[in-house]
């Protein structure tokens, strides 16, 4: 019988409550694990634009409980639309609508922010402890434990740091700070109410229902997605970008940036980015899937773009935080309390491969969309396979993370006792190497 949360001795500490991190909380809680979840912010706000997630994320969010509240705000579209840069139709994508036939389960789009609210909601009714303006000052991997602003030093049997591309408790694991590289892309990135184009003769036409559509041209690609019965729209468009990211990487766009980029380009979709609002400049940071997750003592694991950013064309970065949080929930409950090394030392092995290998579809995808066309002329000159839909990333969707874990537990045991010897308790010789 799983024990309640709140009654629970088996104490795991999350930093930063993103879709990772959020997700990981609640997979934690449903296997009976005390669970406190921090953030830096002081107050979420429903920021960002549209994220997709596959079948295999929707899986694991119709198993925790979490699904039927999102599919409850996501588009309704039944297919993408693949779109020349002059707005000629390439194919007609049907995998949206064929996903329970294809994949087992629906994939879902909706807002990020909308979404993410959605994932702390559950996380309270799950009994996670959710504490927000709390921004971890340093970690001591051994206890371990970690120490708020205040001074408190908090104590748990396992700390997981879901704390994205900046993570402090990256370098805690390491030992040494692993800086990210600028991936020469931008994005730019907005949301509107989409009455504000209900009127419009080249936008309005797309509002008669819930849509995704992508447009792809020379070094460029933009998606437009209608979605919330046709009330929200929202707009990407990835770049190539020299910038400097050492400063940051989220500023203001310049609209008049955009329309330089995509002057020539199909009017519906320049209308768009006349006049939607709130845009912003995103600079796409990135690393290789690093080789080491787990902290020396075994005790602190990264999870998340702390561990694999993802590119945005690999449509798998949200998919694959929420995996890993679905993995290290079940390794710690199968490892038991004691036995926290062992549990995340498992997780890496379960995960790494799989997800180095996801990493690199955003890479290839993007180089694929990217060098089709002449980059004088803007003529298309190689042929694009669309036999399988438009992403490249639909292979994943088969995924099931948990499953993975009750399949690889055995084998993945076994690599991480011929690594770090038989004995991965809290206090064996082996446990803090």
């Amino acid at each position: 019988m799983i024990m309640a949360p709140s009654e629970s001795d088996f104490h795991v500490v999350i930093v930063g409550a993103g879709l990772g991190g959020a997700s990981c909380a609640i997979a934690c809680a449903r296997q009976g694990l005390r669970v406190t979840l921090l953030d830096a912010v002081p107050e979420f706000f429903p920021l960002g634009d549209s994220v997709g997630v596959g079948s295999n994320t929707s899986k694991l969010f119709k198993r925790w409980g979490v699904y039927d509240d999102m599919w409850a705000i996501s588009s309704r579209a039944e297919e993408s639309v693949m779109r020349n840069w002059d707005g000629s139709i390439i194919t007609r994508d049907p995998t949206l609508g064929k996903a329970v036939e294809m994949y087992g389960h629906k994939g879902l789009i909706g807002h990020r922010g909308h979404y993410h609210k959605i994932l702390i909601d559950h996380c309270v009714k799950n009994g996670v402890d959710v504490r927000m303006g709390h921004k971890i000052e340093r970690y001591n991997a051994d206890k371990p434990s970690v120490f708020l602003p205040s001074g408190e030093e908090l104590e748990a049997d396992a700390i997981i740091a879901a704390d994205g591309v900046k993570s402090t408790g990256r370098t805690q694991v390491l030992g040494y700070e692993d800086a990210p590289i600028h991936s020469g892309y931008a994005v730019w990135r907005a949301y509107s109410d989409a009455a504000m184009f209900k009127d419009d003769p080249l936008v309005g036409p797309l509002l008669e229902k819930d849509t995704t559509q992508l447009w792809i041209g020379p070094d460029l690609h933009g998606f437009v997605t209608v979605l919330r019965d046709a009330t929200e729209i929202n707009a990407v468009l990835t770049h190539k970008d020299v910038a400097d990211v050492s400063e940051g990487w989220n500023f203001p766009a310049v609209r008049e940036d955009i329309l330089s980029a995509i002057r020539g380009w199909d009017p519906v979709f320049v209308r768009v980015w006349e006049k939607i609002q709130n845009i912003i400049d995103w600079k796409l940071v990135y690393r290789p899937c690093l080789e080491k997750w787990v902290a020396d003592s075994g005790l602190v694991a990264i999870m998340g773009d702390a561990a694999h950013p993802f590119l945005p064309t690999s449509t798998q970065g949200a998919s694959q935080a929420v995996e890993d949080g679905a993995t290290i929930a079940l390794c710690l409950a199968k490892a038991g309390k004691g036995n926290v090394p062992l549990a995340l030392r498992a997780y890496f092995e379960i995960r790494y491969e799989h997800v180095r290998d996801a990493q690199m579809v955003g890479i290839s995808q993007r180089d694929k969309w990217h060098n089709l066309h002449d980059k004088e002329t803007g003529n298309m000159e190689k042929e694009l396979d669309t036999s399988k839909g438009i992403l490249d990333s639909y292979h994943l969707w088969v995924h099931d993370a948990e499953a993975a874990v009750e399949e690889g537990w055995d084998d993945a045991v076994k690599k991480v006792r011929e690594k770090f010897g038989e004995d991965l308790s809290v206090n064996g010789v082996n446990g803090h190497l």
